[in-house]
């Protein structure tokens, strides 16, 4: 009995970003066979095997808050589409499965320990996991391969491992040189072959703020300096009933949920028409995923049904630092810019907008 989690939770929402259908998405190998080794070890496996997308997805959506240090006079603002696109490192396209970090798995091979995350290719590993229910004692003993990633289900090699994050943000002047910044974007929905409706959104809030206003040492150099804090909240959903086709249980579901800070100070210097801009600083990202409702996970050989509630509850925290360059180009109240950012997942960020100060 297997579930297409990936589709569900995971792939989804890689498809949906990239544009391509659900139903393609479910063609992607099946992850909730750890499920059979319970609910911890189900977790470990889900957060290695998500983690490239985890990660892009907060490095992504905390890019694309400025490009430019100077702050709107009061009531001024930008409306400004985005997209950033996080590139993970060629090293988070697999893992190596550690069985000290699981209770009920072992690898079939141990000299074969590496897998696809979900940005990898057809690279899979067989494991063995033998799950003993708590309350009832009824043993679950199954054997099967770890899944596949998006390369083995048709996604070109060139493209493996970028995570894109588009968005729409508001930028308004306030008091004392200090800009609000809300951004978000439009809720994207998709529905599997079950009907179940999937569905990504997100929604971010930030200030900027002038602070060489108040040191005198500096205040009338001739660069614009400021700081900004930015929060972004990405949710994801999506219902897992399979009317008993592939696995029983009722009130199935997927959620996730990113939440992102990033502190940065920013820089910036206006030549005519192009404005030079640069910042650095720290992100902070939690990842919470949650697998709800009931899994009957027993099979044939089972002498009382096993029973997974609410299964999986984990958060996975991620952070580091961030150093930014770009350029701004404005054409009367246009403007059109570009950046990239230097960190784990290096984020390439490119956007149009409409500006009044």
């Amino acid at each position: 009995m297997k579930l297409k989690f990936t589709n569900k939770v995971g792939g989804v929402l890689i498809a949906l970003i990239l544009g391509t259908s659900v139903t393609q998405a479910q063609d992607l190998a099946d992850m909730t066979e750890f499920l059979k080794a319970g609910s911890e070890d189900a977790s470990v496996f889900m957060g290695d095997y998500l983690n490239p997308m985890f990660t892009g997805l907060g490095y992504g959506a905390a890019n694309g808050w400025y490009n430019t240090a100077k702050a709107h006079k009061p009531l001024g603002f930008d409306l400004t589409v985005t997209l950033n696109v996080a590139k993970a490192p060629s090293s988070d396209l697999f893992f190596n499965i550690n069985e000290d970090d699981y209770d009920n798995v072992e690898l079939v091979d141990p000299s074969k320990p590496k897998t696809s995350t979900l940005f990898g290719d057809e690279t899979t590993t067989e494991v063995t996991a033998e799950y003993t229910h708590s309350e009832t004692g009824t043993t679950v003993t199954s054997t099967f391969t770890t899944p596949e990633g998006l390369q083995a289900s048709g996604l070109d090699k060139k493209y493996a491992g970028y995570v894109p994050m588009p968005m729409v943000q508001l930028g308004i002047g306030l008091i004392k040189n200090t800009d609000l910044k809300v951004r978000w974007m439009p809720t994207i929905k998709g529905e599997d072959d079950y009907g179940n409706e999937s569905k990504v959104s997100l929604f971010g809030l930030g200030l900027m703020h002038d602070f060489k206003q108040w040191i005198p040492a500096i205040k009338h150099i001739p660069i614009d300096m400021a700081v900004l804090v930015g929060y972004n909240r990405i949710n994801t959903s999506s219902g897992l009933d399979t009317n008993g086709d592939v696995m029983e249980g009722e009130n199935q579901r997927g959620e996730f949920a990113i939440n992102s800070w990033t502190y940065q100070l920013l820089v910036s210097k206006k030549l005519s028409v192009l404005t030079i801009y640069g910042g650095f600083g720290y992100n902070n990202t939690s990842t919470n995923l949650k697998i709800l409702g009931t899994y009957d996970i027993s099979d044939e050989n089972s002498p009382l049904p096993v029973i997974l509630t609410d299964p999986v509850d984990e958060t996975y925290l991620s952070s580091g630092w961030r150093g930014t360059a770009g350029l701004r180009l404005q054409l009367a109240v246009i403007t059109i810019h570009a950046d990239y950012t230097f960190q784990e997942y290096n984020t390439l960020t490119a956007g149009i907008g409409f500006t009044l100060r």
